[in-house]
């Protein structure tokens, strides 16, 4: 097309974009709108020429505030604008239709203001845009509009449209004179933007800006800086609303790795689907559509269009970005399953471009993302968002970007929140440490004996500075002085020989920094080998986006030296800082390799310093613990056997408690347990993995494992999953749809027909069972690790009576427990499942318990029981106790509770305390008859009366007073105590109950007919007219508390 005698090349296919991409061949071109707009903003980073030398200066300038360390460091910030959005919309309630285009639009442009100036425009608190908004406004909407005519209309018919744009530009660039003036006015203490572009020296020529140059960057950032933001934000919320899968997807992503804690910016790094929503969006809606190359001279492309010198190609990206040669046939439909790490690195070159090309590309691109993260995160971790309107179909508004047009959302606060709530619950911002260069004149005592070492970095945005100077103060640590940081190119000629030499450098769009170019040149140019004699390793940084030249100098460097004569001392470490932290790879990198390496090769006089350096170790509490926001830390204090050798194990745990934490008898702990080393190795050979072999797991299916972090699999099999769950039917429907063996898909088919959900629990069936003892062959059923875990439900608190109280022995808690199977005899007698023999049950908490010993830490809640379980008020009031085994446990308490009063109130009750009777069932004399000797005291001191009922007694055995051979149900229904427990009914008796669910139905029956039978003798007309247990049933809770346990 040709345009006024100027040539325009529209560009809509990759391959030609992938050619176009040669920064040597063509330049950025300054298209009909952006020249508009560089009335407004001049020789600023967007809109200048690609000749221009303030573009060098400015951009040199400004690279380091927008190194990836920088972006970090603005995340409070922009944390603290996002939740001013959140709180808006939650107090507009659900049914309020939100222009989340205009409020996208006021975050982001508060959000650049606060991040780059310190400076609020407060959006949100006025009904009116800031001046400086409202002129912005009306100057891209005229730009938009005069780039749609000739000059001479513009000039002629259009003035006075003309003269406003100018009165509105003269608005927008006073007010960003009286922000520069009141910086240098009142200045901070802050590496921020608007003191860079006031105070930065370009570190090639030392030229700074000058004020016009510093308010032309002032506003391009603010124009630019929140516009195609704004409209990421948008489209994503459209995309994800059009696409319930996706949107699903997303929020199962933040709910497992955010949860409701409050967001951090390490949180960002593990949400890799949110990445690729945003990748596909921009893929399909890039925010600044079009942008203009320029040829340096004539040359053909595509092996067969000539163009000219001059010649305007303008690039199209929402046709690039759907070239079926990349994309494939469904390159109009929004799947960000293509935007995966992994699948995005594999693009071609150049395909995806929303950034702009080379040189000339966005330089806040990180801050953008950064933003748009948090902003998606933060909404979705807390809203259900829906389309106001169900039908809407996407309209794009187009001026120097693009937008959804009139797209609105309905959004309701999540987990039944109210606006005051989510105030509550957003906390506090965190902060994130201030990158500071370390001091190299203020050297400590003994610096004179440290070992030598020489740290180069190449840096354009100042992170490798960064990481050059945290090397150095680490090193000193290990008895290195590192003497001199000095840029790569200070080295040329000069690296050093008989210490280390450690290059800290990145590629920028594959070529070396500016500080780094001369050094890569005269490596290039060495012959033979001049480098013998220095050592050295490498630490290159990149982020994955640039994928045909992540590394590339830094490796480049890597084989140079080498092949120079140098000698390697560590293998090359690596920081993508699209994924991870620079900070925590460069130490992982320096502890991994850099120091061993290193350590081989120093002398004694530095095993001192790194020994110290090794016992400096901070303790933390387990990872597994934040699941369980109520757990405190627990010190066994005794641990003993309660029944005979060879006897069904019962045992006792008493544990020291923290300070604060208070109990009431009959209250229950929940304890914290780790899986049976047995079944643990079960599930590890079964995968054939070794305990420390690392899991990381993917963050999309489950919210139980610690996000983004690598686990030891013994580790994760032992604290994080529940292996011997009963398995469901879906459970086993899965399994069959993983088994390859068709008379193993077969059978398992069958199982999830024929068998309920009881009866496979009723013979305590797992997954794990299922894929160990009844299909063992893992080439049967070859179910992935993940698919694994995935159909294992999180650990469980245990609950468990506590079996003392808090006045016998204050501070301290007791639990008496069954130990259900035994893991010293795992291999005992098989019990029989579904399809065949299968291994002994083992309790998961009752042998953690079990294997306890004093000194040992385990974490428990307390957990107060029921109202109308507790001891009566006063001692006046009868009680009897029913139990069986170590349905004991709270009877103890109840014991030593009363015993403390009774003693405490001795002389001092005008009326004794009343009669205690506790009904034991034990399975035989001197085997399992728990706590006897205390309860002997007891009975001495008058607290309680013990009746025993054993079900198991030796021929020949005598039975001493208060025991009797059967059931307590048979016990109590003898004469004797039947008359005894009548009259203590009929004077206000509590009756209590704990044990499995038939003894205490049992027990009810016989204390419901004893009631009943004194009602009617007493000439209850109404007991009379009814059946004992239907009467009885007004006591229960009242006056008879029962406590189940299975």
């Amino acid at each position: 097309m040709s345009f006024g005698g100027s040539k325009k090349i529209l560009v809509g296919g990759h391959a030609i974009l992938d050619e176009l991409s040669d920064e040597k061949r063509f330049h950025k071109g300054i298209g009909a709108i952006v020249s508009k707009v560089r009335h407004l903003t001049g020789d600023g980073l967007f809109t200048a020429p690609h000749d221009a030398p303030a573009w060098g200066v400015a951009h040199r300038i400004l690279m380091p505030v927008f190194g990836p360390m920088k972006i970090r460091e603005m995340f409070p910030e922009m944390k603290d604008l996002a939740q001013q959005l959140l709180l808006k919309w939650a107090r507009y309630g659900d049914e309020e239709e939100i222009p989340i285009t205009e409020d996208f639009t006021r975050l982001t442009l508060d959000t650049i203001a606060l991040c780059s100036m310190d400076f609020r425009f407060n959006s949100f608190y006025k009904d009116e845009m800031h001046p400086f908004v409202e002129s912005m406004n009306k100057v891209l909407k005229e730009a938009g509009t005069q780039a749609q005519f000739p000059e001479i209309i513009n000039y002629t018919l259009r003035r006075f449209a003309v003269d406003k744009f100018n009165a509105e530009i003269a608005i927008m660039r006073e007010i960003g004179a009286s922000i520069i003036q009141k910086r240098r006015t009142h200045p901070v203490d802050s590496p921020d933007l608007l003191n860079t572009l006031i105070h930065g020296r370009d570190p090639q020529t030392g030229e700074g800006l000058s004020d016009e140059l510093i308010i032309d960057e002032l506003i391009t950032f603010l124009v630019a800086g929140h516009e195609t933001t704004s409209g990421l934000l948008s489209f994503a919320f459209y995309y994800l609303l059009a696409n319930p899968s996706a949107l699903a997807a997303a929020r199962t992503e933040i709910d497992t790795v955010i949860g409701t804690a409050a967001i951090t910016v390490e949180h960002l790094a593990q949400l890799p689907y949110l990445n690729a929503v945003l990748r596909e969006t921009l893929r399909l809606q890039p925010t600044a559509p079009i942008y203009e190359l320029i040829p340096f001279e004539d040359t053909v492309i595509g092996d067969k269009y000539s163009v000219k010198k001059g010649d305007s190609l303008l690039v199209i990206l929402p046709a690039v970005h759907r070239d079926p040669a990349v994309w494939g046939t469904d390159a109009d439909v929004f799947r960000p399953e293509r935007m995966l790490d992994g699948d995005f690195e594999k693009l071609p070159k150049n395909a995806w471009k929303p950034f702009g090309n080379g040189s000339r590309a966005c330089i806040g691109r990180a801050f953008a993302w950064q933003e748009a993260l948090l902003v998606t995160a933060l909404l979705l971790q807390n809203f259900d968002c829906k389309m106001a309107d169900p039908g809407y179909l996407l309209k794009v508004k187009d001026t120097l970007t693009i937008k959804p047009d009139d797209f609105r959302m309905k959004v309701k606060l999540r987990r039944g929140r109210s606006a005051t709530q989510l105030l509550t619950a957003l906390g506090s911002v965190e902060g994130i440490e201030r990158s500071t260069a370390a001091e190299g004149d203020n050297e400590e005592d003994g610096a004179a004996e440290r070992k030598p070492m020489t740290i180069l970095y190449g840096s354009n945005s100042g992170s490798c500075e960064t990481l050059a100077h945290r090397l150095a103060r680490d090193a000193e640590k290990k008895g290195w002085a590192a003497r001199q940081i000095a840029t790569l190119d200070a080295a040329v000629n000069k690296l050093p020989k008989g210490q280390p030499v450690i290059v800290v450098t990145a590629s920028y769009d594959g070529q070396p920094a500016d500080n780094a170019a001369k050094f890569v040149n005269w490596l290039e140019a060495l012959d033979g080998k001049p480098l013998e004699g220095v050592t050295y390793a490498v630490f290159g940084c990149g982020h994955r986006d640039w994928q045909s030249t992540l590394y590339k100098v830094p490796t480049l460097i890597n084989g140079l030296l080498e092949k120079a004569g140098a000698r390697r001392i560590a293998s090359m470490g690596t920081a993508d800082s699209a994924v991870s932290n620079l900070l925590s790879d460069l130490d992982a990198w320096q502890e991994e390799k850099l120091w061993p390496a290193l350590g081989h090769e120093a002398d004694d006089s530095g095993e001192a310093n790194l020994i110290n350096s090794l016992l400096q170790v901070e303790i933390s509490k387990p990872r597994r613990n934040k699941i369980y926001s109520n757990l405190v830390e627990a010190t066994v204090t005794e641990a003993r056997l309660l029944t005979a050798p060879g006897a069904s194990k019962k045992k006792h745990v008493e544990v020291k408690l923290p300070p604060g934490i208070e109990y009431a008898p009959g209250d229950h702990m929940q304890v914290l347990p780790v899986n049976t080393r047995r079944d643990i190795q079960r599930a590890l050979a079964r995968f054939q993995l070794t305990w420390d072999a690392l899991i990381k797991v993917s963050n999309k299916k489950s919210g139980i494992f610690p996000a983004g972090e690598s686990i030891a699999a013994g580790e994760l099999l032992g604290n994080y999953v529940e292996l011997t769950q009963p398995a469901t039917p879906k459970d086993i429907r899965i399994l069959a749809a993983a088994a390859a063996n068709p008379a193993t898909k077969a059978a398992l088919a069958d199982l999830a027909t024929l068998f309920s959900d009881a009866s496979i629990g009723s013979a305590r069936t797992s997954v794990l069972d299922l894929l160990t003892t009844h299909f063992p062959s893992a080439a049967d059923i070859p179910l992935q690790f993940g698919t694994f875990l995935f159909l294992l439900p999180p650990l469980r608190l245990r609950t468990y009576s506590i079996s003392s109280a808090l006045a016998h022995h204050p501070g301290h808690a007791s639990l008496t427990f069954s130990v259900v199977g035994s893991q010293e005899t795992a291999a005992a007698s098989p019990s029989t499942g579904p399809q065949g023999a299968g291994l002994p049950h083992l309790g998961v908490a009752s042998n953690y318990l079990a294997e306890l010993s004093a000194g040992d830490i385990v974490y428990v809640a307390h957990r107060p029981t029921k109202a109308w379980f507790g001891l009566p008020e006063r001692l006046t009031t009868p009680i009897v106790m029913v139990a069986v085994g170590s349905g004991v446990a709270p009877f103890r308490g109840f014991v030593q509770e009363r015993a403390f009063a009774i003693r405490t109130n001795n002389g001092t009750e005008e009326v004794a305390a009343a009669p205690a009777l506790l009904f034991f069932g034990c399975r035989s004399p001197g085997v399992d008859d728990l706590y006897r000797e205390e309860w002997d005291r007891f009975e001495e001191e008058g607290v309680v009366s013990v009746r025993r009922a054993y079900s198991r007694v030796e021929e020949g055995r005598e039975l001493g007073r208060g025991e009797w051979q059967g059931y307590v149900q048979d016990v109590l229904r003898q004469e004797g105590q039947k008359e005894e427990l009548t009259a203590l009914w009929e004077n206000g008796a509590k009756i209590y109950v704990c044990g499995s669910p038939k003894m205490a139905k049992a027990v009810k029956e016989v204390f419901a007919n004893i009631a009943w039978d004194a009602a009617r003798k007493n000439g209850d007309q109404e007991a009379a007219g009814m059946a004992a247990g239907e009467w009885f049933r007004r006591f229960e809770n009242e006056r008879c508390a029962v406590e189940i346990f299975a």
